[in-house]
């Protein structure tokens, strides 16, 4: 009778979640063009004296990190879906398809547009802030293998602000989105190999503040908790020589 009233209690506690559990955004970006240039205003002219000019331009970036707390109610899981083809050859883009839940007990902000252009004020001088997640896939080592470490990674960026209606959504437990995206891998094994690819992120708040001739970004990472999800095999094949058929 114990037994069943705990578990009674689990369903109770529970059970709004189930209510929620639904997708609630489907975001395609295969085939989209990604605009994510930002502007700032131009150098004034250049200080030129006795045949020596001295230009003047300005960038840089500061970033501020943390680490995840466990009793931090909100977490994210990052499921990769699907790949296509599942044999990559790395230096091409491939098809994929990721599920961002809101794996955590309260609603999570998530950003979900795809140009970071569209989100800069028309004054190309004002500082502006923003929400960013990369929706990331990295390589691990096949458990039928050797399981060695597998230097795969690529990741698509997704951009909200408050300022633009719809380019942030809020997920309540048990929502998520689905996103089909065309990803790169910047990093790849050597050798061909057989791997498995999984999904995580990292989810920024940024902010940009032009200068003359160049721009400083601050960026803060966030921490929600990450929820381990799980891989899928792929067949990793080396990249195509210059010059030479692919094989």
């Amino acid at each position: 009778m114990r037994s069943f009233r705990s578990l009674f209690a689990l369903l109770v506690l529970a059970w709004p979640c189930f209510l929620t559990a639904q997708e609630v955004e489907y975001i395609d970006i295969s085939n989209v063009r990604l605009r994510t240039e930002l502007r700032n205003p131009p150098a004034p002219p250049a200080d030129c004296k006795e045949g020596t000019c001295i230009g003047s331009g300005s960038g840089g970036l500061s970033v501020s990190d943390g680490a995840p707390d466990q009793r931090d109610p909100h977490a994210l899981g990052v499921y990769l879906l699907h790949v296509a083809p599942t044999e990559i050859r790395p230096a091409e883009p491939f098809e994929a398809e990721f599920k961002v839940l809101n794996t955590g007990r309260v609603p999570i902000e998530v950003p979900v547009y795809p140009h970071l252009s569209d989100l800069q004020p028309s004054d190309e001088s004002v500082a502006f802030s923003y929400l960013s997640i990369s929706l990331v896939i990295s390589g691990e080592g096949d458990p039928e293998g050797q399981g060695q470490n597998v230097p795969a990674l690529g990741f698509v960026e997704l951009y909200g602000s408050r300022e633009h209606d719809g380019s942030i959504m809020e997920l309540r437990p048990g929502e998520w989105v689905r996103v089909k995206a065309t990803v790169k891998l910047r990093t790849w094994p050597l050798e061909p190999i057989f791997a498995r690819l999984r999904g995580s992120f990292w989810l920024r708040k940024n902010t940009f503040r032009p200068q003359s001739g160049g721009a400083f970004t601050e960026v803060q990472n966030l921490y929600p908790n990450a929820t381990p999800t799980p891989s899928i095999p792929v067949h990793l094949l080396s990249p195509a020589p210059p010059g030479n058929p692919k094989q």
